[in-house]
């Protein structure tokens, strides 16, 4: 084997170079190349789950395909309240013979008023400036429905999305679904998408869903 002295002679000695006789210096070890770091694992960029490859085993995703929008997320749609003028109650109201029946009369017009059911607490009633009541949901009219307590009830916002309805301890009671009898003032009563709340001599309020 033959190497080099620092003034470049051959030399077979490994110690001192044959031709100049200086020490011949061990060459500095030439450091290994680092591992390559192993690459993070990567995840789906549409559903989130760890990918080994190319493809999702979770969602079948393509990773070099473009990531495609999330899906709509289905809440059941927002609620709404619709008043309407519903004679069948009204005829109920009359044949229970209550006070000033025969002073209440059907109204000739009332068209549908549609209320969206927003935030955590609505009131239904009546305005009145002398109480200082300004519901939500408001059944002063025109035409205005006298049977209605200017404070009459109140809906409440459930977790789930849905509503409940608490009686204000109104003077003519609130009744709900296919009861004509009312419910306990102060107690909340859960609706369902559809239930009728009937209330005063004519006014039922329907929680619906629809939005037409």
């Amino acid at each position: 084997m033959t190497v080099s002295c620092d003034a470049g002679h051959p030399s077979e000695s490994e110690d001192y170079c044959d031709v100049c006789g200086r020490p011949i210096q061990a060459s500095p070890a030439v450091p290994a190349a680092p591992e390559p770091a192993a690459e993070p694992a990567a995840n789906c960029a549409h559903c989130g789950a760890p990918r080994d490859g190319r493809f999702c085993e979770a969602c079948g995703h393509d990773a070099t395909a473009p990531v495609p929008p999330p899906e709509p997320v289905d809440d059941g749609g927002p609620y709404f309240a619709v008043v309407r003028a519903d004679r069948s109650w009204y005829e109920h109201v009359k044949s229970r013979n209550g006070p000033d029946v025969d002073t209440v009369a059907f109204p000739e017009y009332c068209p549908d008023r549609r209320f969206a059911l927003t935030g955590q607490r609505l009131a239904i009633g009546r305005r009145s400036r002398t109480r200082g009541t300004a519901p939500d949901i408001d059944l002063s009219g025109p035409p205005t429905d006298p049977g209605v307590s200017a404070q009459q009830a109140l809906l409440i916002a459930r977790p789930d999305g849905g509503w409940d309805i608490v009686d204000l301890d109104s003077t003519n009671g609130t009744a709900v679904g296919d009861s004509p009898e009312p419910i306990p003032p102060g107690v909340r009563v859960p609706l369902s998408d559809g239930d009728r709340i009937r209330l005063g001599a004519w006014t039922t309020i329907t929680i619906t869903t629809s939005p037409g």
